[in-house]
Order: C-alpha cells, then structure tokens, then sequence
C-alpha cells in the first residue's frame, strides 16, 4: 500500500471514528427518554482504500411496537371504565354505612316496622318519614352521580378527540421531514423515533395500526379499520352535550365521515380511552340509572293509595301519576310528599292513617292497618325493566343486586386494567431491552472507539514520519 493510500485510509477512519463517537454520545445523552432508540451507523469499505458510513441506523422491533400499541388502548380503555366506576361506587360506598339505596331501603322497613309496633307515637312516625326523605335524597345523591359520571365522559371525549386531533397534526409534520429526508438520504432516525412516541401517544386514545410505504411514510388505521392518517389527517367529528338527557345515549365520534362509537356504528372502535369512556356513558352509567329509577318507580307504587292509584308517600317531583313502566331521570325527581313530611309543614301521621285516601276511618292512634299494608307492599315482587339487566324481584333484592351489581362491574373493570397495565410494562420493558440504550454498552464502545481512533492517529505519525525521512533523503 502506498504512503498516499495509508494516509487516506487513516483520515478515513478517523472521520468514521468521529461520527461513531457523535452517535455514541447522542445515544447516551438520550438514554433515559421514552420510545428514544438505539442509533448505530453502517461502515462501508471504499474501492482501493478506506472506508466510510453510509447510514445511520435504528434498533426496531415492530412485533414489540406493535404490541405496545394495543396494550396501551386497552389499558386506557379500562383505566378509563375503571375510574368511572370508581365514581359511582361512591353512590353505595359500605352497606353498613347506610350510603346504598339497599341500605336506606332497609333502614325505611325497620322505622315502619317500628311505627307499626307503636302507630301511636309522633316520633315513630316521624322517624319513618324522615327514613324515607333519607331514601329519596338518597336515590336523588345517586342518581346526580350518575349524571355527572355521564357528562365527565362526554368532556372526556371530547379531550381525547382534541388531544388525537393536535397529536395528528404532530405526526403530519414529522411524516412528511421523514418522507422528504429519505429522500434526501439524511438521518431522519431520531424523527422516527418521534413519530413512534406520537403513534404511542394516539393509541392511548383510540386502538390503531399503521402501514409503512416507501420512503418510510406511514399510513394510520384504527383498529377497526377507518382510515385516520394518509398524508394528512382524517375529520374527527363528535358534538359534545353539556348535559346528558336520563336514558339517552350520547353522541357518537365520526372518523372520516364513518361513525365508530354507539349502536350504530358501522366500524367500532376496539380500544382507547374514548371507547372506555363512551362504555361508560352509554352502557353501564345507563344500566345503574336505569336500576336507580326502577327503583324509584317501585317505592311510589309500594306506596301508592287507591284506584286508580295515585303517590303517596313518595312522588314524581311532587306529582301524583304513578309511573307503570320505567321512567328515565325518576330517581332524580322522587320526593316524599309533602303533606307527610313534617319539615314541609305536613303531617307525619297521614302515613299511618292516608294521605289522599282516609284509612283510618275511626281516627283510632292505634290503628296499623295502613302500615302493615306498607310494609306487606315493601316485599312484593317486580318485574323490572331489561334496561336494568338485573331480572325481577322484590324491591329490597332488586337493591341489593344492584349494589353486587355494580361492585362486579368495578372488579372486572379492576381485573382488566390490572392485567393489561402488567401487560403494557412488560412489553414497553421488553421493547426497551431491544431497542433502548444500554450504557455499559455504549461506554465500552467508546472505549473501542478510542483505540481505533489512537490507531488511525499512530498511522498517520507513521506516514508522516515517513515522508519527512523521504523528503530528507531527496534533499
């Protein structure tokens, strides 16, 4: 080899050892940051002498990536479920605590069991009317969280579509550097490892799956299969209610012109956060505001005096139909009537005695017919509405099945986002050791750096040595 050769072939490697050294430290100074990967460059020999990069390249693993994907919806979906009903376990909180209206059911058959043992005493007649506000503010406390968790989600939806929308917007801007870079034969890694983080960040929204074309552009899907990104973003449509109707579904979220939430979506979505919280919304919110108001419904008929009936103790907002089907929104408008309840100026003792109808013709304090009669009415069976999804029965079962109810609902919603969180931690854990930077060995590549860089260096001392001996010779 020529001196002029040994020369070249020495710069080469030390321009080569240069950008590996900026590559080591780039991935050491980015080591601690999410979805950041491992960067490498590939060396070439050069015809005659030398060698050079010719790109830089990334750790991938799409299997892993993949994976991180539809964990991260699913555990957003279910962390989104899970909160919600985390919510509306604050309605029944401990039975013994007398929260549940099972509790608060049973807490109004006791006092009347107690007025029919001593029909006389105005305090026993006060304590039953007021068990029973106790059950109506009850039923009205609940079904007022029930509302809330309903409008939460739909502000939840709409943050999440503004939050996919602005993230869409990211990725178009990293796509197209990416796309143009290609082209231009730059580095575009580290913008790839951004538009992944982006990706990860989309999918904690809404399930989806990506397709690479060339020149590294990426198409995006939901899982379902709608179109959300193709060079530009796809329309997200969703028209937020500020205040959701009892008994009314929400809104659904358009992708692209296709619905993909409620009943009538033609391509649902799978996973995400907004299909958690549209589940909240529209099936088990409304399911627990059905059974609040079927029970509602069953109290004012228990209750009810004459024929054709009309309320008794308790009423529709003061109204005296009593409803024979499931009304939505009635757990929010029960109320004790108010020509029963003392704190209204009302008589305690028409509960003994008749509200609307005269029971107790002989006006006798001893009389317990009607309160007999109340709590006979209190264990009849019902026939509950399908809405509810919890079959027929007595009020005080029907109660309490609701509270089992809903604490399965939370326990699956628990099981699953636990599950599923271990699920994306092991996979991101994984996909790290792929993909990720290990210090120890990127110290020792450095080390192994330095010494092709000392090599590269004596090379060049030697060449010179021998050219200043060569040039000596000839003078």
């Amino acid at each position: 080899m020529s001196l002029s050769a040994s020369l070249s072939t020495a710069n080469s490697s030390l321009f080569v050892s240069s950008e590996r050294t900026s590559l080591v430290s780039r991935n050491i100074a980015n080591a601690d940051r999410a979805y950041y990967t491992r960067k490498s460059v590939e060396v070439v020999t050069l015809p005659g002498s030398g060698v050079r990069t010719s790109a830089v390249v990334r750790a991938e693993d799409p299997v892993l990536f993949r994976k991180i994907l539809s964990s991260s919806s699913q555990t957003a979906m279910h962390s989104a479920v899970l909160d919600s009903l985390d919510m509306l376990n604050g309605t029944i909180n401990d039975v013994e605590l007398d929260g549940s209206p099972a509790a608060l059911i049973n807490k109004l058959l006791s006092a009347l069991q107690s007025f029919s043992a001593q029909p006389h005493s105005q305090l026993a007649a006060e304590a039953a009317v007021r068990s029973a506000r106790n059950l109506a503010t009850g039923l009205n406390s609940a079904a007022a969280t029930v509302q809330a968790v309903r409008n939460e989600a739909d502000t939840g939806i709409q943050a999440s579509i503004d939050r996919v929308n602005s993230l869409l917007s990211q990725f178009q801007t990293l796509n197209d550097e990416i796309v143009k870079g290609t082209l231009q034969g730059r580095d575009v890694t580290d913008y790839m490892d951004q538009r992944d983080e982006v990706l990860a960040n989309i999918s904690n929204e809404m399930g989806v799956r990506t397709v690479l074309r060339d020149n590294n552009d990426m198409v995006i899907f939901t899982d379902s299969g709608v179109t959300l990104f193709d060079r530009s973003p796809r329309s997200i449509v969703f028209q937020r209610t500020l205040n959701a109707t009892p008994g009314v579904p929400g809104n659904a979220v358009y992708i692209d012109g296709v619905q993909v939430t409620g009943a009538g979506a033609t391509m649902p979505l799978q996973s995400g956060r907004i299909v958690g919280l549209v589940q909240a919304r529209d099936d088990i919110s409304l399911a627990y505001e059905a059974q609040l108001d079927e029970i509602a419904r069953a109290l004012i008929t228990s209750f009810s005096e004459g024929s054709p009936a009309v309320a008794g103790l308790f009423t529709d907002a003061g109204g005296t139909t009593v409803p024979g089907s499931l009304t939505s929104g009635l757990a929010r408008r029960i109320a004790v009537n108010a020509s029963v309840d003392p704190d209204q100026g009302g008589n305690a003792n028409l509960l003994r005695d008749g509200i609307t109808v005269n029971y107790n013709t002989d006006g006798a304090a001893s009389f317990t017919d009607r309160i007999d009669e109340l709590i006979g009415k209190m264990g009849d069976s019902y026939t509950f509405d399908p809405a509810t999804k919890i079959a027929g029965g007595t009020l005080a079962d029907f109660s309490a099945i609701s509270v089992g109810w809903l604490q399965e609902q939370r326990k699956v919603a628990d099981d699953n986002f636990t599950y599923q969180s271990t699920l994306f931690q092991r996979s991101f854990e994984a996909f790290t050791r792929v993909t990720g930077v290990n210090l120890d060995e990127e110290l020792s590549l450095m080390l192994e750096i330095e010494r092709s860089f000392a090599t590269s260096s004596k090379l060049i001392s030697i060449v010179d040595n021998m050219y200043n001996a060569l040039l000596g010779a000839i003078r």
